[in-house]
């Protein structure tokens, strides 16, 4: 069995939720997937928006507090997270979200994470602080930017993730972007580095095409997905992939 409740109040000035989901140990879900099984797991969030008037350009302040953690039914805690943030959004369109993450990590037994370097079994308690920049995305050129830096594992990482949007007109969308990590564990350090590549072209408001492209260099792998999409009412109709 699986199942999952959850309660939304939004206002002009509030967002408020609260969830909780439970995924028993031999739960199935056929056509889709689970990133884990057995668990509960409790999640929550409140969301306070702010329209200053006349400061420095700013639109919009979103300062926000969220919780998501996940107990395995022996009761033991696998993860927590904890996300302390605040949303700047300027009437240029450009934005930036300033914030921190208090985390915990419950290892039961010990894995692998690179070649040689293995996570042994325990709790991980850590901070880190976490940038996000990007610019205008209605307009034609768009850049972004978001940096992690913090404990991990025991260790610590620096995450840089940047990207670079070009639209032309209504029917072009291309996007280049790098997910960077450097790690430095207790039992080794190493570095990964996602490169990835997105195209798109609309023929018509219901006839398109995507592509993607990646390579990790952590496992030297390529991969390549495209797909052809005709719409009918919906959202429903052909996908070739």
């Amino acid at each position: 069995y699986a199942y999952r409740v959850r309660a939304d109040r939004n206002t002009p000035a509030f967002d408020l939720n609260l969830g909780y989901t439970e995924v028993a140990d031999n739960f199935n879900p056929e056509v889709g997937f689970l990133s884990r099984g057995g668990y509960r797991s409790v999640s929550s969030r409140v969301m306070r928006r702010i329209r200053p008037g006349s400061f420095i350009g700013i639109q919009e302040l979103r300062p926000h507090v969220s919780y998501n953690s996940f107990w395995n039914f022996d009761g033991f805690q696998e993860t927590g997270f904890i996300h302390i943030d605040q949303h700047w959004e300027w009437r240029a369109g450009h934005e930036a979200h300033t914030g921190m993450n208090i985390t915990r990590e419950g290892v039961v037994t010990a894995f692998e994470i690179s070649d040689g370097v293995f996570v042994p079994p325990g709790t991980y308690d850590h901070n880190e602080a976490q940038v996000v920049f990007f610019t205008n995305e209605g307009a034609p050129l768009t850049g972004r930017i978001e940096t992690t830096i913090g404990g991990f594992f025991g260790g610590d990482r620096v995450r840089i993730n940047p990207s670079v949007r070009l639209r032309i007109g209504d029917s072009f969308n291309t996007e280049v972007g790098l997910d960077r990590n450097d790690i430095n564990l207790p039992g080794g350090a190493f570095v990964t580095n996602l490169a990835r590549a997105r195209v798109s072209y609309s023929f018509t408001p219901r006839i398109f095409t995507q592509g993607l492209v990646q390579y990790n260099d952590n496992a030297d792998i390529w991969s390549a997905n495209l797909r052809f999409g005709w719409l009918q009412a919906a959202n429903t109709g052909l996908f070739v992939v």
